[in-house]
């Protein structure tokens, strides 16, 4: 797409593109000023849910004055109690938010304040930036993704596949010991050089939650590659399946793989726009074999693949970042590269 100048919609976002961060220059996660009084929550003191961490990350998702107690590997108990959520849009090229144009653009950020162990942490995420593709904080023995607040819909709408938490914000939580989950994974496509790109999701903008024409949050990550770019299984799956297909009458291909751990979880992993599977529907398919050719239908303006992660345990299903499981896949391939290069 053309790129274009970007224009402020509202006063407020003169301001607020003038006090955010500066946009796209790395990875790591940054602190964001207290959330306005608006979305604070009532005195603390709650009741703690208890959860205890298994060797597959936990995803939850909390309001406002909700807490829980983790339960590290060690035993040891963790509080995290939800103080405030907030969220801002820093940048966007919309006469009017909410309401999507081709090629359109905005970029935004979100944050939550947590009180864990009685301390107060401030965590903010920018999205539809580099930034998108961010390192998890470590906070008393936990590893915390943030994934997402209730308030990007102020100015974003949910028009591109399912994406909004049914509560104030969604989190995943693992032990900082341990992996996200006991298996080494594969790759679930060729892997880009360095790490993702921003650029390199769709038009630049198709990251998780990024606002996909400027104002509908973006329910999966698009990775750009040639039609006929191989998917490959990230671990075994025991069902897999297309839940939408042109030969059913769809628009797109859409396939839909399970995999089930012995501790009870399960891991649903979707990926949509391929031409063909390379293994016959629920049959099983094990780690790291080819189940499809990549890319190629309905993709629109740059051929890819549309890639989602769902975590079903304690009787629900949770929505999480894609990009958690490539974090972890390219940490995997920068260990089995260090341990060929050890002599």
């Amino acid at each position: 797409m053309k790129r274009r100048t970007f224009i402020k919609t509202l006063p407020a976002l003169t301001a607020l593109a003038a006090s955010g961060i500066a946009l796209g220059e790395d990875s790591k996660p940054a602190a964001s000023p207290a959330p306005d009084k608006s979305g604070e929550a009532p005195a603390p003191g709650v009741d703690a849910k208890r959860l205890k961490a298994k060797d597959t990350l936990t995803a939850i998702e909390m309001d406002r004055g909700e807490a829980i107690a983790f339960e590290l590997l060690s035993g040891a108990v963790v509080r995290i109690e939800l103080l405030a959520t907030s969220a801002r849009a820093l940048r966007t090229t919309l006469k009017q938010l909410k309401v999507e144009e081709s090629g359109g653009r905005t970029d935004y950020s979100f944050s939550c304040v947590l009180r864990i162990n009685g301390r107060e942490h401030t965590l903010e995420r920018e999205v539809s930036t580099q930034r998108s593709f961010y390192e998890p904080w470590a906070i008393d023995g936990v590893r915390l993704w943030f994934d997402a607040v209730q308030d990007i819909f102020e100015f974003l709408v949910e028009a591109h596949g399912e994406c909004r938490p049914r509560k104030h914000a969604r989190f995943a939580l693992q032990d900082a010991s341990a992996r996200i989950c006991p298996e080494i994974l594969h790759a679930w496509c060729p892997l880009p050089e360095g790490g993702l790109k921003i650029g390199d999701c769709y038009r630049g903008e198709d990251c998780w939650l990024g606002a996909y024409n400027g104002a509908s949050a973006h329910g999966g990550l698009d990775l750009n590659h040639v039609e006929g770019t191989p998917l490959w299984a990230p671990l075994d799956i025991h069902d897999h399946f297309y839940f939408n297909s042109l030969k059913m009458g769809h628009n797109n291909n859409r396939w839909r793989g399970i995999h089930r751990w012995p501790n009870g979880a399960e891991w649903i992993l979707q990926a949509h726009h391929m031409t063909e599977l390379t293994v016959e529907e629920h049959m099983p398919i094990k780690k790291g074999e080819q189940f499809a050719w990549g890319a190629g239908v309905l993709s629109g303006a740059v051929d890819h693949s549309h890639f989602v992660f769902k975590v079903h345990d304690y009787g629900e299903t949770v929505l999480l970042d894609p990009w958690i499981l490539f974090w972890q896949m390219y940490r995997d391939k920068e260990a089995a590269q260090a341990l060929q290069a050890t002599p």
